[in-house]
């Protein structure tokens, strides 16, 4: 049974060195908490880091006059966010994936699961830097009533630069370059910016994928993850959220830049990875990641990772 917290549960902010300051759930529940840093008012980061005893489901709420927009960098291990309304598409968090979504006046839950190691870095821009810096931006948290999911794609190895640079930083206390932690947060704003005004970016409906289609687009990603111990087949998800391959395959090109196939095998790679670094043997996470066959997980892990899934259980 999952515990679930909400805002009351987290203690007062500490103050960590060099501006830093943590909020932490008890520490009963495991080890959770969030390290924050504000660059300017309005921009600030934040590195989570959640290693819950038990499954947690984390309540919050969203109150403000301006609405924020989060850039999400996931480091390791996977959470949910699942948004009050019941016809909003949860949010998935994973390694080595950037999300982009945007937060008005809202309320939704996050979920972790239990003795799994999640943290991620966020920077988190609110309208007033919008306006400043005068970038057209929808700022008042009134007019976004729903949080909005704008991108989520693999981490590119420029910004993945930029993160590890930024996490040097942020975790090791480095003072001897002190407006880096300012000009990285700045480099990865304005390159993620970028990103969602190309042509691959544009909003579903320009690129004739309905609404009710987009969710089910959604709701069929959600599904492969929820269920990637299955073997799954492309048919069997289309037949189980009642939408049509090439509708499927048209929408995942255009939201996730990606194919279905390629996302459940990056899906199942780093799940298998996360397991085979916590323990697991081979044959149980090949299992685990919907592998019928030990002998076909170890041949597609190689190919992914470039090294085979015994590497990584013998270096334990």
């Amino acid at each position: 049974m999952a515990f679930l917290v909400n805002k009351n549960a987290l203690t007062a902010v500490k103050n960590l060195q060099s501006g830093w300051q943590r909020q932490a759930i008890s520490s009963q529940l495991g080890e959770c908490y969030i390290d924050r840093f504000v660059i300017e008012p309005g921009l600030s980061i934040a590195y989570s880091r959640y290693t819950p005893t038990q499954d947690l489901i984390e309540e919050s709420t969203i109150e403000k006059d301006s609405s924020t927009l989060s850039l999400t960098y996931g480091l390791e291990g996977y959470s949910r966010y699942q948004a009050k309304q019941n016809n909003t598409e949860d949010f998935i968090f994973e390694p080595n994936y950037t999300t982009i979504t945007t937060f008005g006046n809202s309320s939704g839950k996050r979920v972790y699961a239990a003795n799994k190691t999640t943290s991620q870095l966020r920077i988190l821009v609110d309208g007033s830097v919008f306006k400043r810096y005068q970038i057209p931006f929808e700022f008042q948290a009134d007019k976004i009533p729903l949080p909005r999911q704008h991108q989520h794609i693999k981490t590119s190895k420029n910004t993945q630069h930029y993160i590890n640079r930024l996490m040097h930083l942020a975790l090791s206390d480095h003072t001897e370059r002190p407006l880096e932690k300012n000009i990285l947060v700045l480099n990865l704003l304005s390159e993620q910016l970028e990103r969602l005004q190309t042509n691959t970016m544009l909003e579903p409906q320009s690129l004739g994928i309905s609404l009710g289609d987009e969710h089910k687009i959604a709701q069929a990603r959600l599904f492969m993850i929820q269920h990637m111990s299955q073997p799954l087949s492309i048919a069997f998800v289309c037949q189980k959220i009642g939408i049509s391959e090439s509708k499927l395959k048209q929408g995942f090109n255009a939201i996730y830049n990606t194919s279905p196939y390629k996302l459940l095998l990056e899906a199942r790679m780093h799940k298998a990875w996360e397991l085979l670094t916590s323990g697991h043997q081979v044959a149980q996470t090949a299992y685990a990641v919907g592998y019928e066959h030990p002998s076909n997980f170890s041949a597609a892990f190689n190919r992914f990772y470039g090294c085979p899934p015994k590497s990584i259980t013998s270096s334990k």
